[in-house]
């Protein structure tokens, strides 16, 4: 039986095939020329593709991990109401919040390690869990891919390292304006109701007029 990761390749991968084709069918309808498939534009978004894969896919696992778990019904509906949503604004909450997501991650106490006690994290609930992993989504993942999309597809068209990191700094405004108008929605989805190893695959069929966006802005 093939692997996660496998299964997640190959999909993934077909996704993105899809998204170059309708791409440079877009880009040629609207230069008014005939249908003509760019075989190596074709070939070094796979290729991109095919490297960012294996890095997305166990990152989704480790936030899993460390962040574990579903928001229930209940801590949906509580969250939501109208006494919640009132108490959003209020400088304690926001105190709170910080004071438990430092708890979380601060590192077992000098006194613990002198008494050999075995810290472990504290435990969350599913509500903490999706905005934790949310917040992570829409920040390091997506500043770490929208680099690595601009500096992989740039060295695969042949240019220098010098020049990629340039263009990461030209281009990372506005792909990282764009990707806000449609990840969060996909990020909610992800973190509440799709499982771990399907997370890739499905931010990819999500993602075709994202792989849309990305052929044409890199000419690929």
């Amino acid at each position: 039986m093939p692997s996660p990761l496998l299964v997640t390749f190959v999909q993934a991968t077909i996704l993105n095939a899809i998204s170059n084709v309708l791409a440079q069918l877009i880009d040629q309808r609207n230069n008014k020329t005939p249908f003509t498939l760019n075989t190596l534009a074709l070939l070094q978004f796979l290729a991109y593709g095919i490297l960012i894969v294996a890095p997305n896919f166990y990152w989704q696992r480790a936030l899993e991990s460390r962040y574990p778990g579903f928001p229930t019904r209940a801590e949906l509906s509580n969250a939501f109401s109208a006494r919640s949503l009132k108490s959003l604004f209020s400088p304690r909450s926001w105190l709170s919040v910080f004071s438990r997501f430092r708890r979380d991650v601060s590192l077992p106490s000098h006194k613990d390690k002198e008494k050999h006690v075995q810290w472990v994290p504290a435990p969350t609930s599913g509500l903490h869990s999706f905005v934790m992993k949310f917040l992570f989504d829409q920040t390091a993942a997506s500043i770490v891919n929208l680099v690595l999309f601009v500096v992989i597809i740039n060295l695969l068209k042949g240019e220098s390292l010098a020049k990629s990191w340039d263009l990461v700094v030209l281009d990372f405004r506005p792909l990282m304006s764009a990707r806000l108008k449609y990840r969060p929605v996909v990020s909610v989805l992800m973190y509440t109701i799709i499982p771990v190893d399907r997370r890739v695959v499905f931010g990819s069929a999500c993602g075709v007029i994202w792989g849309i966006y990305l052929s044409l802005y890199a000419g690929v």
